[in-house]
């Protein structure tokens, strides 16, 4: 599908997708009024306009970013796939983020929020989101693996900088043990794969015995 021509494109959008390619491009350290609006082809006065501030508009960036990240992901997770298939295009999307900027996008706010104390609010509560679509894998998952002893609340937060982690290494150049512990995850999961089957497989029979 071809993009529209950037005088079709709202001004709201021009100037986040111009900050988005700042941010991905040369970090945000590089984000100003001024290269923003150079980016956007607009008036620096729109940013105020618009968002208020240049703090509001890069919120308003990694918010609309991430928005997209958590739609895919609840699309991933509420398929009738079962889990292992989403576990595997789940991991698939990170070479997806990575190309298109994304892991860099949010590397970037996160480190903002080191030095400034007031974009931690934000940062948690798009944890926050990331963590409700995650612990509703992981139940469905235990429902799916017949598993009663999991504690979700830790196996979320688990799974979480676990992903994070991974982002860092490869934004850093580092993929040493990324894939032997997919691989050791991948067989783990398959062996919960097959011990759901035997289960419910023993339990078909048993029930079949038991009307006989």
């Amino acid at each position: 599908m071809s993009e529209a021509p950037a005088d079709e494109v709202p001004t709201r959008d021009r100037l986040l997708d111009a900050t988005e390619r700042i941010l991905i491009e040369r970090g945000h350290s590089q984000v100003s009024t001024r290269h923003v609006a150079e980016q956007a082809g607009v008036a620096h006065g729109l940013i105020r306009y618009h968002f208020g501030s240049l703090d509001d508009l890069m919120q308003a960036t990694l918010e609309r970013a991430c928005n997209q990240i958590l739609q895919r992901q609840r699309d991933l997770y509420a398929s009738d796939l079962a889990f292992i298939e989403k576990w595997r295009a789940a991991m698939g999307y990170i070479d997806v983020d990575l190309e298109a900027g994304f892991p860099k996008l949010l590397g970037e706010l996160i480190a903002r929020s080191w030095n400034e104390p007031s974009w931690q609010p934000v940062i948690r509560q798009l944890v926050s989101g990331f963590d409700e679509v995650l612990g509703a894998a992981v139940e469905a998952a235990s429902a799916e693996y017949g598993l009663t002893d999991v504690d979700v609340a830790a196996l979320t937060t688990l799974l979480r900088t676990f992903q994070l982690g991974i982002l860092v290494d490869r934004l850093s150049g580092v993929d040493a043990g990324h894939a032997h512990l997919n691989e050791v995850i991948g067989t783990w999961l398959m062996q919960l794969e097959r011990d759901s089957v035997s289960n419910d497989r023993a339990t078909h029979d048993n029930a079949t015995t038991e009307r006989d």
